[in-house]
């Protein structure tokens, strides 16, 4: 169903003057409001399905990065890894030749349309899409390697040890003031057995050698990839790229693709085995990277210490994030899902610890 975005339409009058003062800005007067079977709206971000001319796209409110970020980079290196053959989404540019307008101090994009599936660990060819992610993850790694542009780096304070041990305070902060004991004492363990193995597994980060640098993509998870027969068919999320050591970009998207269970349209995302990663879909990825990029011997190494560093991140981000980012307790009779899931969180640790030699071998 179609709906024509005019003065008949049913949003209230001030949202629809702030859509066409967006659209305006585009240079685009007339466009066609899309009902799509795909939820759009991300993190309560705006994402709205338009056609345009005959094409399809998405008005999409653009994720703003840490402090001071430079968006500069972020449009100039998604410039070149399209020109690299990746398959990265048009912006449509105001008459200007800019890939945003600000409205209001928000930002927004005008985003051709990603063709494909999303990922889900249910589909019948999800062990495909495992591949297909990390051999993409490869290709853009290779084609990052050989980008001239400015470094473009983060902030002191969202570098991996200080994001970490960001994850690490708010759990502490959160378990003084969590009403219910269990879950208390539960976030107070977790945060007792990370802050055991990070700092060993920081200090051997820290005297890795031949650890590529480059500008990684920043946030490659599935919610950022859409897949066809062929492979990856569309790569979204750039707006957390900068320059960083790839051993942490794969490590975080293997605990994406290996530890979590995706479900398009789930309120949360939860582990996707009763412990650590799923070894095939591991073996998948890492494989498929390691035949477009191999690692050098020390990244092969070290795997297990960036997964180490990563997970806190991506757990608080995942399996956790209820307890993290939302002000409701829980209901009691979901008490028990809640403990199980901490439970998962709290023994990663000594899991990654116990494999890996078998994660060095999967990444060779």
């Amino acid at each position: 169903m179609r709906e024509e975005f005019d003065d008949h339409h049913q949003e209230p009058e001030e949202d629809l003057l702030d859509l066409q003062q967006v659209m305006r800005a585009f240079g685009v007067e007339q466009w066609t409001g899309l009902e799509t079977a795909e939820e759009q709206t991300q993190a309560g971000s705006l994402s709205l399905p338009l056609e345009i001319n005959g094409k399809r796209y998405v008005l999409k409110e653009r994720a703003e990065g840490p402090a001071e970020e430079d968006f500069s980079h972020y449009y100039a290196f998604r410039r070149y890894l399209q020109a690299a053959g990746i398959p990265i989404p048009e912006l449509h540019l105001t008459p200007q030749g800019e890939p945003a307008v600000e409205i209001d101090e928000s930002f927004f994009e005008l985003q051709r349309w990603s063709e494909g599936e999303r990922f889900s660990t249910t589909h019948p060819r999800s062990i495909d899409l495992v591949t297909a992610a990390g051999a993409m993850l490869g290709q853009i790694h290779v084609a990052a390697r050989s980008y001239d542009g400015p470094q473009h780096r983060w902030p002191s304070e969202a570098h991996m040890g200080g994001m970490v041990q960001g994850c690490l305070n708010l759990a502490r902060l959160k378990a003084d003031e969590y009403p219910i004991q269990a879950v208390a004492a539960g976030l107070s363990d977790w945060a007792d057995q990370w802050e055991a193995v990070l700092p060993q597994a920081m200090i051997s980060i820290g005297a890795g050698r031949d650890l590529a640098e480059f500008h990684i993509h920043g946030d490659y998870q599935p919610l950022n990839l859409r897949f066809g027969p062929s492979g990856v068919t569309s790569v979204e999320g750039l707006e957390a790229s900068h320059w960083e050591k790839r051993i942490f970009e794969v490590a975080y998207a293997l605990f994406s693709f290996s530890a979590l269970a995706w479900q398009p349209g789930a309120a949360l995302t939860r582990p996707l085995v009763k412990r650590g990663l799923d070894p095939e879909r591991a073996q998948h990825f890492l494989q498929a990277y390691s035949e477009i990029y191999p690692p050098s011997h020390d990244e092969a190494l070290l795997l297990a210490d960036a997964l180490l560093l990563v997970s806190p991140i991506a757990t608080i981000n995942g399996p956790l994030e209820d307890l993290f980012y939302t002000q409701d307790e829980p209901d009691a009779a979901l008490i028990d899902d809640v403990m199980e899931r901490l439970s998962w969180a709290t023994a990663l640790p000594g899991w990654v610890r116990r494999v890996r030699d078998s994660l060095c071998a999967m990444w060779r």
